[in-house]
Protein backbone atom coordinates (compact mmCIF):
# COMPACT_ATOMS: atom_id res chain seq x y z
CA UNK A 1 0.00 0.00 0.00
CA UNK A 2 1.39 3.40 -0.95
CA UNK A 3 2.31 5.95 1.70
CA UNK A 4 -0.29 8.34 0.33
CA UNK A 5 -2.98 5.86 1.47
CA UNK A 6 -1.73 5.53 5.06
CA UNK A 7 -3.41 7.17 8.03
CA UNK A 8 -0.72 7.55 10.68
CA UNK A 9 -1.27 10.68 12.75
CA UNK A 10 -3.01 10.23 16.11
CA UNK A 11 -5.11 13.35 15.49
CA UNK A 12 -6.43 11.85 12.26
CA UNK A 13 -7.37 8.62 14.04
CA UNK A 14 -9.23 10.64 16.68
CA UNK A 15 -11.12 12.62 14.03
CA UNK A 16 -12.29 9.41 12.39
CA UNK A 17 -13.36 7.87 15.71
CA UNK A 18 -15.14 10.99 17.00
CA UNK A 19 -16.61 12.54 13.85
CA UNK A 20 -16.99 9.50 11.62
CA UNK A 21 -19.47 6.69 11.26
CA UNK A 22 -19.00 2.97 11.75
CA UNK A 23 -20.04 -0.39 10.36
CA UNK A 24 -19.16 -3.76 11.79
CA UNK A 25 -19.40 -7.50 11.48
CA UNK A 26 -18.12 -10.21 13.80
CA UNK A 27 -14.50 -9.85 12.64
CA UNK A 28 -13.95 -6.16 11.84
CA UNK A 29 -15.18 -2.69 12.77
CA UNK A 30 -14.83 -0.05 10.05
CA UNK A 31 -14.82 3.61 11.05
CA UNK A 32 -14.95 6.08 8.19
CA UNK A 33 -15.08 9.83 7.71
CA UNK A 34 -15.30 11.89 4.54
CA UNK A 35 -12.52 14.46 4.35
CA UNK A 36 -11.57 17.40 2.17
CA UNK A 37 -7.83 16.74 2.30
CA UNK A 38 -6.94 15.54 -1.16
CA UNK A 39 -8.52 13.15 -3.59
CA UNK A 40 -7.54 9.78 -2.19
CA UNK A 41 -8.56 7.48 0.63
CA UNK A 42 -6.39 6.90 3.70
CA UNK A 43 -6.42 3.83 5.94
CA UNK A 44 -5.23 3.14 9.47
CA UNK A 45 -5.33 -0.18 11.29
CA UNK A 46 -5.87 -0.96 14.95
CA UNK A 47 -5.24 -4.49 16.19
CA UNK A 48 -5.26 -4.84 19.97
CA UNK A 49 -3.42 -7.36 22.11
CA UNK A 50 -6.71 -9.22 22.56
CA UNK A 51 -6.29 -10.45 18.98
CA UNK A 52 -3.06 -12.29 19.76
CA UNK A 53 0.67 -11.92 20.10
CA UNK A 54 2.75 -9.63 17.87
CA UNK A 55 3.11 -12.24 15.13
CA UNK A 56 -0.66 -12.70 14.87
CA UNK A 57 -1.40 -8.95 15.05
CA UNK A 58 1.11 -8.18 12.31
CA UNK A 59 -0.31 -10.95 10.12
CA UNK A 60 -3.80 -9.47 10.45
CA UNK A 61 -2.48 -6.01 9.51
CA UNK A 62 -0.56 -7.41 6.53
CA UNK A 63 -3.68 -9.16 5.24
CA UNK A 64 -5.78 -6.00 5.60
CA UNK A 65 -3.11 -3.85 3.92
CA UNK A 66 -2.89 -6.26 0.99
CA UNK A 67 -6.67 -6.32 0.52
CA UNK A 68 -6.80 -2.51 0.49
CA UNK A 69 -3.89 -2.44 -1.97
CA UNK A 70 -5.67 -4.77 -4.39
CA UNK A 71 -9.20 -3.41 -3.98
CA UNK A 72 -8.29 0.26 -3.55
CA UNK A 73 -9.55 1.41 -6.93
CA UNK A 74 -13.08 0.36 -5.92
CA UNK A 75 -13.16 2.76 -2.96
CA UNK A 76 -14.59 6.26 -3.25
CA UNK A 77 -12.06 9.06 -2.90
CA UNK A 78 -11.53 11.49 0.00
CA UNK A 79 -12.40 9.09 2.81
CA UNK A 80 -10.39 8.26 5.93
CA UNK A 81 -10.79 4.74 7.32
CA UNK A 82 -9.78 3.08 10.56
CA UNK A 83 -10.15 -0.70 10.56
CA UNK A 84 -10.31 -2.30 14.00
CA UNK A 85 -9.78 -6.06 14.09
CA UNK A 86 -11.76 -8.08 16.61
CA UNK A 87 -10.23 -11.16 18.30
CA UNK A 88 -12.00 -13.60 15.94
CA UNK A 89 -10.09 -12.05 13.00
CA UNK A 90 -6.91 -13.80 14.14
CA UNK A 91 -8.00 -17.14 12.67
CA UNK A 92 -9.21 -15.92 9.27
CA UNK A 93 -7.63 -16.94 5.98
CA UNK A 94 -6.93 -14.35 3.30
CA UNK A 95 -10.18 -15.13 1.47
CA UNK A 96 -12.26 -14.95 4.65
CA UNK A 97 -10.62 -11.66 5.64
CA UNK A 98 -11.28 -10.23 2.18
CA UNK A 99 -14.91 -11.32 2.33
CA UNK A 100 -15.31 -9.74 5.76
CA UNK A 101 -13.68 -6.44 4.76
CA UNK A 102 -15.64 -6.17 1.52
CA UNK A 103 -18.81 -6.84 3.52
CA UNK A 104 -18.25 -3.89 5.87
CA UNK A 105 -17.16 -1.65 2.97
CA UNK A 106 -20.38 -2.45 1.09
CA UNK A 107 -22.43 -2.02 4.25
CA UNK A 108 -20.97 1.46 4.74
CA UNK A 109 -21.65 2.43 1.12
CA UNK A 110 -18.13 3.64 0.30
CA UNK A 111 -17.54 1.30 -2.65
CA UNK A 112 -18.07 2.68 -6.14
CA UNK A 113 -21.11 1.22 -7.91
CA UNK A 114 -20.35 -2.07 -9.65
CA UNK A 115 -16.70 -2.06 -8.58
CA UNK A 116 -16.62 -5.36 -6.67
CA UNK A 117 -18.68 -8.30 -7.86
CA UNK A 118 -20.13 -11.06 -5.71
CA UNK A 119 -17.42 -13.51 -6.74
CA UNK A 120 -14.78 -11.02 -5.55
CA UNK A 121 -16.24 -10.20 -2.19
CA UNK A 122 -18.96 -10.77 0.34
CA UNK A 123 -22.37 -12.27 -0.21
CA UNK A 124 -25.11 -9.82 0.68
Amino acid sequence: MKKIHRLKDSKDFQKVFQQGRSCANRYLVLYYRYNNEGNTYRVGFSVSKKVGNAVVRNRVKRLLREIFRLEGEAIEESIDFVVVARPLAADLTYEEMKKSLVHVLKKSGVIKKGAITKKDGADD
